[in-house]
């Protein structure tokens, strides 16, 4: 089935995969296809991969899983999954309601491949279908963004099987010269997924755009307002400890962001601003940040008034 439909769009939505942030859309088995290798120390894939973050390091969000090659997900296995959606779908590293229209009771027994939901069956004039699964699956009863390949456009001309939705690639073999690396999570092409996909002008793989760019090993290679490396980061930046701050009295605790700061917690300030403003650019010891720290009054602007 080619011809698309947007008919009867329904009140419910089905993730897509170009909008997933850290995973796509969903699949079939009982854990997902990739275990964490752990090629790092902290968990990470190692090799220079940046999945989970730079240089093979696990940067991902706490409640996530690294996945060498998938990246942060959701979950790897079924036991990281709530009762609520009880399958953690291969390829994807999401956790679903369903894996199959097996685990689908009658009164909703088509399992959609987007998001791995049970809902009602669709038909063939694919009423009730919504815009970005827009044809029925005879087959499953299930809204799907494509059938075939046949179905998808130019930009994204890929029918993914375990989605059913239209990707830009499924393999690197799919890209092009300018961005060769087909990125498993959203299954885009991108110019590198590791510091091995890398020059020596820009070596390292930054894990947020997927692009090469420079970096350093050693403060040798850092200068001016930030003469420090970053090892972790390969980034250079103003501090690595509080004592690279020694000569800013006023900024002299050493922030997360590699940048020195007046304070990062309450107990680098004393009275009277004896409370640490984390949300500023800059961070700042102020009077307060809530009215409940004031004795008498409201807080405005980081003073009890």
């Amino acid at each position: 089935m080619s011809t698309k439909a947007s008919l009867g769009v329904k009140t419910w939505s089905i993730v897509t995969l170009a909008t997933a942030a850290v995973v796509v859309a969903c699949g079939g088995s009982s854990t997902a296809s990739s275990d964490i290798t752990g090629g790092g120390a902290d968990g990470g894939p190692g090799g220079g991969s940046a999945v989970c973050g730079i240089n093979g390091t696990n940067q991902c969000h706490q409640g996530q899983q690294c996945d060498a090659t998938l990246g942060c997900v959701q979950c790897t296995a079924d036991a990281q999954c709530p009762a609520t959606a009880p399958f953690c779908i291969a390829g994807t590293g999401t956790c679903g309601a369903c894996r199959s229209n097996t685990d689908c009771g009658a009164a909703a027994p088509s399992c959609y491949p987007a998001d791995h939901v049970c809902r009602p069956a669709c038909n063939t004039l694919n009423a009730g279908c919504p815009k970005n699964a827009s044809l029925c699956n005879m087959t499953t009863g299930a809204c799907v963004g494509c059938n075939t390949k046949a179905d998808c456009p130019a930009a994204a001309p890929l029918c993914d099987t375990i989605s059913q939705q239209c990707v830009q690639c499924e393999a690197n073999t799919d890209c092009p010269a300018a961005a060769p690396r087909c990125l498993s999570t959203r299954h885009t092409c991108v110019q590198c997924t590791s510091n091995a996909d890398c020059g020596v002008a820009a070596p390292i793989c930054d894990p947020g755009e997927f692009r090469c760019r420079s970096g350093c090993t050693a403060d040798a290679q850092c200068s001016g307002t930030t003469p420090k490396c970053n090892t972790t980061l390969s980034s250079c930046v103003q501090c690595i400890t509080n004592a690279d701050c020694a000569a800013t009295p006023a900024t002299k605790v050493c922030g997360d962001a590699g940048r020195c700061v007046a304070c990062a917690a309450n107990t680098d300030c004393a009275a009277p601003t004896p409370i640490c403003d984390v949300e500023r650019d800059v961070h700042a010891c102020v009077q307060c940040v809530k009215d409940k720290d004031c004795t008498t009054g409201s807080c405005r602007d980081g003073t009890c008034k």
